[in-house]
């Protein structure tokens, strides 16, 4: 990836060990003072601001350097579910009215400057904040909460506009791009009335009249303040407007209404799962197609860190929402992702934001991939040869996989009469694609006739020279 290198007043590169963010002047002065203060202290301490250490003082040779740790798994709002939009959107806003009380303010507030941990929130962006003008009561930043953050989410909410869209709009929306799309009951009931339709009837008087600068209000401090709070608590209120509506999809429930699983077999499959788990030890897991979670919690219970796959964006924000209450909640992502087209690299050059597949190599030493396979088989057509091979990138040792016969009923569903088409889907094919990449360390077969089998990947020694 790229250094950042939108923002003048500095850069942030990704190391393996770390991200070293480089502060320019004047900005460097202002950076440490805010960082030396007792709510920055405490907003690092409870997990909402990413910290911050200087390992290269100011000098008029050398630039401030700081070093901020590496996020578990870094993600992006494009693939995020309704919930954790909202999510950081509140944090975003939260930070900013405490940052207000003690004399700053954010300069920018979009989900880029936003990643999670587990299922929590946190600023990463120390450079986006800067101190305030309370005499000038316009948060400059609003504008570009409401495109990012409101707009997007209003259109997923009452449109039905993919959050995933969000990928091709790096500014966000417009109010025009939404307002003549809404019904107009939409369009005269908050949020849609205050960040759509009021601005869009205001600018058609501004381009009616004659063009005139823009002027910035001077108003005593406290005024000012007291403008400045009541702006972030109005958008707060419009966000939580646009609390996503949970309801049961195809795989939201999946685990509990699954028909062609015993709650036997269920046991069977977790223990066999939960055995692996706990004899491994992973520190970092995948689970490739992960529903409710069930497999998820396992792994967390082991100790790993989990990121959590799923295409069903319900079933992310239902699982999501459940952590975030749990003992888990630091320790598991949810991330709306399909594998089979997985987010590509996007930005300038194709190298401000990294493809999943990047990220995800080699990023893993455990993957789960459960009651999908036959999913990337069928539906996807992807080849098993490819299903392996891309198996065997993103782990560094472990992987346990589920093996649905063709007889299965749900691999029946899938097929949909395509017999002649998928005849050479057999468990030997599974397992010469496997075997290249991967060694069988055990399996069992459960009572429906699913298999299930613990890899270990292969250590591939390079051939010697001649």
């Amino acid at each position: 990836m790229l250094k950042t290198f939108r923002d003048p007043a500095g850069t942030l590169e990704l190391r393996a060990d770390a991200a070293y963010r480089t502060v320019y002047p004047p900005h460097d002065a202002e950076i440490l003072a805010f960082l030396d203060t007792p709510l920055a202290h405490r907003l690092v301490e409870e997990g909402s601001l990413v910290s911050s250490t200087v390992i290269q003082a100011p000098t008029p040779d050398q630039p401030l350097v700081l070093r901020h740790p590496r996020i578990p798994f870094v993600s992006y709002h494009w693939e995020w579910s309704p919930g954790m939009w909202l999510a950081a959107a509140k944090l975003t806003l939260s930070i900013c009215a405490d940052l207000l009380a003690v004399g700053y303010i954010l300069k920018d507030a979009t989900p880029s400057n936003i990643l999670f941990v587990g299922t929590r929130p946190i600023l990463v962006d120390v450079l986006s904040v800067a101190k305030v003008d309370p005499t000038t009561p316009i948060w400059f930043a609003s504008g570009q909460f409401i495109r990012t953050f409101l707009l997007p989410l209003l259109a997923s909410e009452k449109l039905g506009w993919p959050l995933q869209a969000s990928i091709t709009r790096r500014d966000g929306y417009e109010p025009e791009e939404i307002g003549r799309h809404l019904p107009f009951a939409t369009r005269w009931s908050q949020p849609a009335r205050s960040a759509v339709t009021l601005p869009l009837l205001l600018s058609g008087k501004r381009k009616s009249g004659p063009a005139t600068a823009p002027k910035s209000p001077k108003v005593d401090a406290e005024a000012g303040t007291y403008i400045l709070g009541k702006t972030i608590a109005g958008l707060r209120k419009q966000m939580e407007l646009l609390t996503p509506k949970q309801h049961a999809s195809t795989w939201s429930d999946y685990t509990e209404t699954a028909t062609h699983y015993t709650t036997a077999e269920q046991a069977e499959k977790q223990t066999f799962v939960s055995r692996v788990l706990g004899a491994v030890k992973p520190s970092r897991v995948l689970d490739i197609g992960s529903n409710t979670g069930t497999f998820s919690e396992i792994a967390a219970k082991s100790g790993a860190q989990v990121v959590a796959l799923d295409t069903d964006q319900q079933a992310v924000d239902i699982l999501f929402a459940r952590l975030s209450q749990s003992p888990y909640a630091a320790a598991i992502l949810p991330l709306h992702i399909d594998l089979s087209r997985p987010t590509p690299a996007v930005g300038w050059h194709n190298q401000e934001n990294a493809s999943f597949i990047d990220r995800a190599e080699a990023h893993f030493d455990f993957v789960l991939m459960l009651a999908v396979i036959h999913h990337l088989l069928l539906q996807s057509q992807i080849p098993l040869e490819h299903i392996a091979g891309l198996a065997a990138e993103i782990t560094t040792s472990g992987l346990i996989i589920e093996w649905v016969p063709p007889t299965d009923e749900k691999f029946r569903e899938v097929l949909r009469g395509r017999d002649a088409i998928y005849a050479h889907l057999t468990e030997e094919a599974f397992l010469a694609a496997f075997a290249p990449h991967f060694d069988i360390v055990q399996q069992v077969t459960l009572t429906n006739a699913r298999i299930l089998f613990h890899m270990k990947k292969r250590v591939i020694l390079p051939s010697a020279g001649v």
